[in-house]
């Protein structure tokens, strides 16, 4: 019961800090807006998760992973510009390609692979029973966030 509290609550000031920064200007009319439509949206997806059987898993690695996201979304932007001009030009080679990367004990492969797939030049396409992301990458290179969630001493090519 607590950890449903948690969760909801968690899914709630996530939803409601999003809309606040992204309007315009904060009134308490929008607030209460807000606040309505977190409390559906963190109600919905904490159903969702239930209804798909996702564990949340560990939080091994969480901030560190977090942390280095804001670079790996530039690094991955660069990677994405490079890949478009590379193809419109005709000139550059493919490097793109599908990666398994397993992931360390203690690393929840839900929140991984959101965090790894946020990265514009990755896109996380499945993941494993057996802790383990199925990712196609714009680079031949592992991101920041990746290298900190895989485990260097299992990971593989696809």
């Amino acid at each position: 019961m607590r950890g449903a509290v948690v969760e909801i609550a968690v899914w709630f000031g996530v939803l409601v800090g999003m809309t606040v920064v992204l309007i315009s200007s904060v009134s308490p009319v929008e607030l209460l807006v807000a606040g309505v439509a977190a409390s559906g949206g963190a109600l919905a997806a904490r159903r969702l998760r239930l209804a798909a059987g996702i564990d949340p898993g560990g939080a091994r690695g969480a901030l560190r992973s977090a942390a280095r996201l804001p670079g790996a979304v530039l690094g991955g932007c660069a990677v994405l510009a490079r890949a478009v001009l590379a193809r419109a030009l005709l000139s550059g080679p493919r490097q793109a390609g599908l990666r398994r990367v397993r992931l360390r004990p203690g690393v929840g492969p839900g929140w991984a692979a959101t965090l790894v797939a946020a990265s514009p030049d990755t896109c996380v396409l499945e993941i494993g029973e057996h802790g383990e992301v199925l990712v196609h990458a714009l680079g031949p290179r592992p991101g920041p966030v990746e290298r900190v969630v895989a485990d260097s001493t299992r990971a593989d090519a696809s």
